[in-house]
Parts: C-alpha cells; structure tokens; sequence
C-alpha cells in the first residue's frame, strides 16, 4: 500500500513539473514528449513518466500520436479565456442553487477548509493547498441538486484550472481571502453575492493565469 502511495506521489510531482515547463513554454506546442529523455531529467523510471503524460493527455495539454508518441498540445490566451469564462458562469450557478441545502456540518467543514488553507499558506505547503481548495469548492456546490450542471462543474475544475495555485503561487493568499468573503455570504444567507464571488474568484484566477503563460 505504502509503494502505492509513494508512486502516486512521485506521478503527481513529474505531472506537475512537466504541467508547469508547458505552460511557461519550456516545452512548446508541437514538441515530442520522449519518455526516456523526461525519466532522465527528473531522475525517475518511466513508469511515473507514463502515467504523467496520460493524466497531461486528459487535461488536454498532451496528445498522443500514432508512431511519434507524446506531443504538447498548442492552447492560446483564448482557450484560457473560455475555460474559466464558462466555469465561472456553471460554477456560479450552482453554488447559488447550493447555498440553501448546506447543512451545518457542511458549513463547519468550510470554514475549516479555510483555516487549513490559512495554515498552508503560513507553511508554504502548495500541494496542500491545491487539495484544500478543491475539497472548498466542490464542498460549496454539494447542495446543487442539478446533476448535469454539476458534472460540467466538475470537469472544469479538474485538470490544469485545480493547479493554478502552483503556477501562481503568490495567489494563495489572495485566493483564501476570496474564499472568506464567500464565507461571510453564506452568513448572510444571500446566493446572489455567493454567485458573484465565485465568478470574479475564478475570473481573477483565469486572468492571472493568462499572464504567467504570455
């Protein structure tokens, strides 16, 4: 089980540096991704590279061609633009149609989330972050009975857009206290601010985004 664990671990660091190196175009679009040649970089076996490129190809940052192997994939500023835009829109939707179904327990455990999140930030902890702040925002939308908008939700937050703290990782802060304003509007029980929140929350996420990648 241990062993287990640790390859995970050691897959999501390859992914994530690879994920980082395209983004900031170390690696650019169209340029063979040899398996080898990355195993000897980050000094692993191929194995964590394999399974690295694969969860690349879901997020759509990599495609796998017939006899040429891995190959990033081009994305413009536009392609940015439209994720975020259409998460923010979906996103916003449904923590509006949630905040009403939220359970107590559902709230203590946000505002908890939200401590841990202050905890990462002060210990510079990135990958726990990243994991607090998914729990955060799906927890938000779990009082959404829309089970479609809620799978659409679901996979814009996955992939690349539940990384941008490890790209711009000077957001972390900005980012918690956005999430404490949303707090402060489930205490005032208004869905329209909760709505609003996490539109501008995900659209400054996007923009900022944009600029690491310009």
């Amino acid at each position: 089980m241990n062993q287990v664990k640790e390859f995970h671990t050691l897959q999501e660091k390859v992914t994530d540096m690879i994920r980082e190196s395209i983004f900031t175009q170390v690696y650019k679009p169209g340029e063979r991704l040899i398996q080898d040649e990355l195993a000897a970089r980050f000094g692993v076996s191929r194995m964590p590279v394999r399974e690295a490129l694969r969860c690349l190809e879901r997020e759509g940052l990599v495609a796998f061609l017939p006899h040429k192997g891995a190959q990033v994939i081009g994305f413009r500023r536009e392609d940015i633009e439209e994720l975020y835009y259409l998460r923010a829109l979906l996103e916003g939707i449904t923590v509006q149609k949630s905040m009403n179904f939220l359970t107590k327990k559902d709230r203590t455990e946000l505002n908890t989330l939200v401590e841990k999140m202050d905890q990462d930030i002060d210990n510079n902890d990135m990958d726990s972050f990243i994991t607090h702040n998914h729990q955060f925002h799906m927890l938000l939308q779990k009082g959404c009975n829309w089970k479609k908008i809620k799978l659409l939700t679901k996979e814009f937050i996955e992939g690349y857009p539940a990384h941008v703290p490890s790209l711009i990782p000077k957001t972390m802060f900005v980012s918690n206290e956005e999430h404490k304003q949303m707090l402060r509007a489930l205490e005032l029980k208004d869905p329209i601010m909760l709505r609003q929140l996490v539109e501008n929350h995900i659209m400054r996420a996007g923009n900022a985004l944009t600029q690491v990648i310009e």
